[in-house]
C-alpha cells in the first residue's frame, strides 16, 4: 500500500506463495514468522467475546460498503451485483451475474405473488430482477447507508421494500429467503443465532438460499490484513460451522461450488476498477489503489489455490414436507 514493493502479477504471486505453503492458508501469516503464540491468541480471542455484537456489525458494514457508489459502480456490473457471478455460459460480467440471479430464482422456485426475504441486499440487484422477472415481493435488509438510499430509488419501480434493518431484529413470515454474500459478517459465535432468525421468519415449507465465501477447515478470524483494511471482523465459514448452524432447523438439499467462477468475477471487477481509475482518482488517492488492487487480486489468488472457496447452498426447514426440486 505505500509503495515498498511491487509485482506486474499479484494474484499470481500469491497463488505461488500459498501453493508452496510459504503462507499458511489459514491465516496468510509467514510460516517462519516466529510470534505463533501472539498469532494462536489472536485466533482464539472470539472463542470469548462477541466481535459482531449489533453496533459493532452496523460500523463494520459501513466502513466497507459506504466508501462510496461511484467506486461499486465502476467496479460491478450494471446492476451493482457485489457477488460471485456464473460463468459457465456468460461471456461478460452482467451476463455472469444474471445467470446468477436466473440460478438463484430457478432454485427458490420462485412464483408470482410469493413473498421473498433478501437478508444483505446490498444495492437491490436480486431484489429488483426477482420481482420484475418472477413477479415476487421482496423485502431486502441492508445495515449500508449508501445501500439503502441507493437501494430504495433503484427498485422504486417494483414490489419491493428496503429497510435498514439488523438480521437478529427481523419480523414476519415468507415463501423463501436469500443471502448472496452476506454471511461472512456474521461471525461464527452468531452463526446459530443467524439460523434461527431465518427459520423463525420462513414459512413451514420455506427455502432458504445461502451463498457464501468459506473454507474448507474452520476458523474463528480473517487473514490480518483483510479483516483491518478490507472487511473488519468478517470471518469466512466452514461447511462443518454451516452444518452445525443449522442443525435441527434445516435440512441441507443443495450445495454447489463456484469457487472457479469467483475467481473470474474478481478478476473481471479488478479490470472494472482499473480501467475507471482515471476518473476515480480524483476522489480516492494512490494508496487506495494499491491498497484495493491488492483486495481484488489476492482474493482471486485464494480461489485459484483452493485455499478460498465459493459454495451456494438451499435449506429447507427441517419439518417441511416438501420434496426438494432445483427447479
Amino acid at each position: 500500500m505505500d509503495g515498498w514493493w511491487d509485482c506486474e502479477a499479484i494474484d499470481q504471486f500469491i497463488y505461488r506463495l500459498l501453493k508452496a505453503k510459504v503462507v499458511d492458508a489459514k491465516t496468510y501469516s509467514l510460516n517462519a514468522f516466529g510470534g505463533r503464540f501472539f498469532e494462536t491468541l489472536r485466533m482464539l480471542s472470539p472463542l470469548f467475546t462477541n466481535r459482531q455484537t449489533r453496533r459493532q456489525a452496523a460500523k463494520d458494514v459501513q466502513y466497507h460498503y459506504n466508501l462510496g457508489n461511484d467506486l461499486f459502480e465502476a467496479m460491478l456490473d450494471k446492476r451493482m451485483n457485489y457477488s460471485c457471478g456464473y460463468w459457465k455460459d456468460a461471456k461478460t460480467l452482467d451476463e455472469a451475474q444474471e445467470a446468477k440471479l436466473e440460478l438463484v430464482c430457478k432454485k427458490l422456485n420462485l412464483r408470482p405473488g410469493m413473498t421473498v426475504l433478501d437478508i444483505g441486499c446490498g444495492w437491490g440487484g436480486f431484489a429488483k430482477f426477482a420481482a420484475e422477472k418472477y413477479g415476487v415481493k421482496v423485502k431486502g435488509i441492508t445495515l449500508s447507508q449508501r445501500q439503502y438510499d441507493y437501494a430504495r430509488i433503484y427498485c422504486k419501480n417494483v414490489d419491493v421494500e428496503i429497510e435498514m434493518t439488523d438480521y437478529r431484529d427481523l419480523t414476519g413470515k415468507y415463501d423463501c429467503a436469500v443471502s448472496i454474500e452476506m454471511f461472512e459478517h456474521v461471525g461464527p459465535k452468531n452463526h446459530r443465532a443467524f439460523m434461527n432468525a431465518v427459520e423463525k421468519c420462513l414459512k413451514p415449507d420455506g427455502l432458504f438460499l445461502l451463498q457464501f465465501d468459506g473454507k474448507d477447515e474452520s476458523v474463528t478470524r480473517n487473514d490480518r490484513w483483510i479483516e483491518k483494511y478490507i472487511f473488519p471482523n468478517s470471518v469466512t465459514p466452514s461447511p462443518k460451522q454451516v452444518s452445525c448452524a443449522t442443525e435441527g432447523l434445516f435440512s441441507i438439499v443443495d450445495w454447489q461450488d463456484f469457487t472457479k467462477d469467483y475467481h473470474t468475477t474478481m478478476l473481471e471487477w479488478y479490470k472494472n476498477f482499473d480501467n475507471h481509475w482515471p476518473k476515480l482518482k480524483q476522489k480516492y488517492d494512490e494508496r487506495f489503489y494499491r491498497m484495493w488492487k491488492f483486495y481484488l487480486l489476492c482474493c482471486p489468488a485464494t480461489a485459484l489455490a483452493n485455499t478460498q472457496r465459493l459454495w451456494q447452498i438451499v435449506l429447507i426447514k427441517k419439518n417441511s414436507d416438501e420434496q426438494y426440486n432445483s427447479g
